[in-house]
């Protein structure tokens, strides 16, 4: 899958100077470029289709009020995009956890014991659910996306080196969830 769906390449290189100016239809063949992309992104951090649709709005109206002054391509644009939709898919991951820590210290304990864990299945849905946010984001951007090493660093804020090692972890980590699903399940 690629996150550019029907824009052709002079369209794409004209694109940043419409969206400076405001322009409705630079904005709109911005949205029919990305939107499908940054909900993907969204929901693969959130695993919440309605709450990954909120984060992506939210990343687009502040990119609408910042639009004037950004600078750069396209390919800056969208990781500005990307990065933002991540920021705003990290303030509700830690919103759920304050909600959970909350709900946790108003039950008892017994209770919590009797909750399963999550994880142990053994498709990808499942061992996804295992990685970290930054792997699971890595894996995202690269493979799903089709970004380059050095666009997953600047979306993730980070340097090329820690992305392709976190690939590389987050990789590792799948085969042998997978595999030792595979093994269990076969026994």
């Amino acid at each position: 899958m690629t996150i550019t769906r029907g824009a052709d390449n002079a369209e794409l290189r004209a694109l940043p100077e419409g969206v400076r100016r405001l322009a409705p239809d630079a904005f709109r063949t911005l949205y029919d470029e990305l939107a499908d992309g940054l909900n993907s992104f969204a929901i693969s951090l959130l695993r919440d289709r309605a709450a990954a649709e909120d984060a992506v709005q939210q990343a687009f109206l502040e990119f609408v009020q910042a639009a004037p002054g950004l600078r750069g391509d396209f390919a800056a644009m969208r990781a500005w995009l990307f990065r933002s939709v991540r920021f705003r898919c990290l303030d509700e991951i830690r919103r759920r956890q304050r909600r959970r820590e909350t709900l946790h210290a108003e039950l008892p304990d017994d209770l919590l014991s009797t909750v399963p864990s999550p994880g142990g299945g053994g498709d990808l849905a499942a061992a996804m659910s295992e990685l970290t946010e930054q792997q699971r984001a890595v894996l995202f951007l690269r493979h799903v996306a089709g970004m380059s090493g050095h666009e997953v660093a600047v979306v993730l804020d980070t340097n090329r080196a820690a992305v392709f090692a976190t690939a590389a972890r987050a990789e590792r980590r799948l085969r042998a969830l997978l595999g030792g699903a595979e093994s269990r399940s076969t026994a």
